[in-house]
């Protein structure tokens, strides 16, 4: 029985453009992390499971399989269904992985776990993973939904640049950061991270004194808000939900922190394509300054929270 679970489990998004190399890294997680009961929900087009026969490392019974079309946009219900049984049936599982086709908005993929009470109580939320092909990046070919999975993401892992040079890579991680300044960028070799580390990451935010506003894309641009003084956590609640309601289409993506009235913890902001969370962190307030950075394509869009 679901109400049996003593621990939430823990949730992590892979993404990626077509042949970014999604299942060899889910590979090397599963190799990396033996001792982590695993379980994983796949998306597949076609009625052949290609991907779900070269994953390696995970029961056959706890690899789920969605082939009623992208995960992100046509499954909402069978996808949420899901995961409820997932979590009823294997009350062992530590660490869900969700692998979504090259082509999905991974926006609608995480929205559920921010919105869902149910999927709330029985899951954390950990982060999304986007997978970077080096030699493909900005090609053209599927150029605005792979600009939109990496906008959202919270790391980015770079592959096939195995054979680039140090100026190169850099070059790379300055073109990603112009999408996503927020996302740590690591390289992979032969779809291996050697720094990677399932666990969330540090609780920081970098800050920008103007929105980004580079070549790669002209569309996508971040813009960080602040306000040093204390917020009224209602008032402040409800005009957020507000404003995401109405630019939830605009608004990608949205992380930090906020200071409230007569609370001792800063709070943590995550919000993914409307919906959003807001829980209390683990560090005492050293000044009353909160921050949000917004990415999505903001042009036009004026960010007053106050």
């Amino acid at each position: 029985m679901v109400g049996l679970r003593n621990d939430k489990i823990s949730v992590t998004v892979v993404t990626g453009f077509l042949g970014s190399g999604k299942t060899t890294f889910i590979n090397s997680v599963l190799r990396k992390y033996p001792d982590v009961q695993f379980a994983l929900v796949e998306n597949e087009f076609g009625s052949v499971s290609v991907d779900t026969k070269l994953i390696k490392g995970v029961d056959a019974s706890q690899l789920f399989e969605l082939k009623q079309g992208c995960i992100c946009c046509t499954i909402t219900n069978e996808y949420e269904l899901v995961l409820q049984e997932l979590a009823e049936r294997f009350p062992h599982v530590e660490h869900l992985l969700i692998e979504t086709t090259g082509i999905a908005d991974p926006a609608g993929v995480v929205r559920p776990f921010f919105r869902e009470e149910r999927l709330k109580e029985l899951y954390a939320f950990n982060k999304t993973i986007c997978l970077a092909d080096a030699l493909n990046f900005g090609s053209g070919r599927g150029k605005d939904i792979s600009y939109k999975q990496l906008a959202i993401a919270d790391e980015v892992v770079v592959t096939k640049s195995e054979n680039s040079s140090s100026s190169e890579r850099e070059k790379f991680r300055g073109m990603i950061a112009e999408l996503n300044p927020l996302a740590p960028v690591r390289f992979a070799e032969n779809g291996v991270v050697e720094t990677f580390s399932l666990q969330s990451l540090p609780k920081k935010i970098r800050y920008f004194t103007e929105p980004r506003t580079g070549d790669l894309h002209s569309k996508v641009k971040t813009h960080t808000w602040t306000c040093d003084r204390a917020l009224n956590k209602a008032d402040f609640t409800r005009r957020i939900s507000y404003y995401l309601d109405v630019y939830k289409k605009e608004i990608y993506r949205v992380k930090g922190f906020l200071c409230f009235e007569n609370e001792p913890f800063e709070f943590v902001f995550q919000g993914v394509g409307g919906n959003f969370e807001i829980s209390e962190g683990e560090s005492l307030v050293e000044a009353d300054r909160s921050t949000l950075v917004f990415i999505g394509e903001l042009d036009g869009l004026s960010i007053e929270l106050t």
